[in-house]
């Protein structure tokens, strides 16, 4: 029995190595992918600038005006008649676009181009320098910077912003907030700290909503100033922080809580389920310590070989997944499993069950210790794993005895002689003198 549930565990153990060997490939795939993306990047924006750039020579040459030209056109899609960009790094200069521009990515820069609707860009780091758009400029990203810009309304947002030029309409929301530029009516902002640049010029309202109040330079030129004071207008790096480490601490006390229910009820399963397991564990681990801890080690380092070995072997692939599933649903038991065999050892007078709960408190609370979970969980698998394979190295060390053909001939044929011998032994046997009978009067 023992040596069918061993064999049956073994398959239990291998699953693990599986698992980390295909996270292992699906992460050494996602940085060739994003290196072919960068690429195609680098080499569109290398293609738009080589063709600006032999645009203006030629214009210099010939004495004509420079003909602009328009990179996006090369090979980025329509919608409708918008322009879409969507990628990591874009890099866009001297173009015209016939509506919108609309661009997405993690770096995008604008320079000396000019759309005849609206830019609407979303990115990590966004900076428009030199630039026109006919109606509204809307942009979001964790830096944003727009300088010497013209544009009928601009609304920005995001950790770090900054806005120079020229514009009817401002409204800017973010942690940090910088206004450097010319504003025909109202600006609207909302941040925690707001500073205003000496080349300033607001002709209507600063609406200013902000921790503090608003640093105004001396060369600046404001006609009204609306502060409200806000306790937090936005988040600040501090709180967010803080916020993090407080959910951090939930989880982890979560974890551990989960940690420690989890192995104590697998310890009971365990003992209810296989007390003849726990126990000839906790009896093989005394007597043959050694050979039961080296073989879990062994066991340890050669099972992510043998499932690496299945998998490429082609024809074995449902070995290999079942030994994987088989390591994985191992790992999983193996600190409830030790809990309630190895404390055996150690509080002996102590009914199974109690002790199987107390085995199974006491690994789940250092299971879920970090860097000693680690430990812990490592020694519970190979002495799990120590144990299944002993139990199938000695089951067939000592195979059940087989009657062979031979031997039951034999047997059959001294039955045979000895059928004569037990029955002359019965006629020979002294019969009981039968009782003396009186004569009837």
């Amino acid at each position: 029995m023992e040596t069918k549930l061993a064999s049956g565990n073994l398959f239990k153990m291998i699953a693990v190595a599986l698992l980390a060997f295909a996270l292992a490939l699906v992460t050494l795939a996602q940085p060739a992918f994003a290196d072919e993306s960068s690429s195609a990047s680098a080499a569109s924006s290398s293609a738009a600038s080589a063709a600006a750039a032999s645009d203006s020579a030629a214009a210099a040459t010939t004495g004509k005006p420079t003909e602009v030209v328009d990179p996006i056109r090369g090979g980025l899609p329509m919608m409708g008649n918008d322009y879409v960009w969507f990628g990591r790094d874009l890099e866009l200069s001297n173009a015209e676009i016939d509506n919108d521009l609309i661009a997405a990515g993690q770096i995008v820069n604008i320079k000396k181009t000019s759309v005849v609707s609206d830019f609407r860009i979303a990115a990590q780091e966004v900076s428009i320098k030199d630039s026109f758009a006919g109606q509204n400029i809307t942009v979001a990203g964790e830096t944003v910077s727009i300088h010497d810009t013209i544009a009928n309304a601009v609304a920005a947002a995001g950790r770090t912003v900054y806005v120079g030029g020229s514009c009817d309409e401002l409204t800017i929301f973010g942690e940090t907030v910088y206004v450097d530029g010319v504003v025909n009516g109202d600006v609207v902002v909302g941040a925690n700290t707001v500073e205003v640049g000496p080349n300033a010029r607001i002709l209507g309202t600063l609406h200013v909503s902000a921790s503090t109040e608003p640093v105004m330079d001396r060369g600046a030129e404001v006609a009204d100033v609306d502060f409200t004071k806000s306790e937090s207008s936005s988040y600040s790096s501090a709180e967010i922080e803080s916020t993090l480490a407080g959910l951090s601490s939930m989880i982890i006390m979560l974890m551990i809580v989960m940690s420690i229910i989890g192995t104590f009820v697998v310890a009971l399963l365990a003992e209810w389920l296989f007390p003849r397991q726990t126990v000839g564990a906790a009896e093989m681990i005394r007597n043959r310590t050694g050979a039961t801890i080296g073989t879990g080690i062994v066991g340890a380092l050669v099972a992510p070989i043998a499932v690496i070995l299945l998998i490429c072997l082609g024809v074995t692939l449902p070995v290999a997944g079942g030994v994987a599933f088989a390591l994985f649903a191992m790992t999983s038991v193996a600190c409830g499993f030790a809990g309630a065999s190895l404390f055996k050892l150690v509080f002996k007078n102590m009914g199974r069950f109690k002790c199987a709960m107390l085995g199974g408190v006491i690994v789940g609370v250092a299971s879920a210790i970090p860097f000693l979970g680690s430990l812990v969980s490592a020694a519970a698998f190979m002495y799990l794993l120590g144990y299944v394979l002993q139990s199938i190295f000695l089951g067939m060390r000592e195979p059940a005895p087989t009657l062979t053909a031979t031997s039951a001939a034999t047997a059959q044929a001294a039955q045979v002689q000895a059928a004569p011998a037990q029955a002359a032994q019965v006629q020979a046997a002294p019969q009981a003198p039968a009782p003396p009978t009186t004569p009837a009067e």
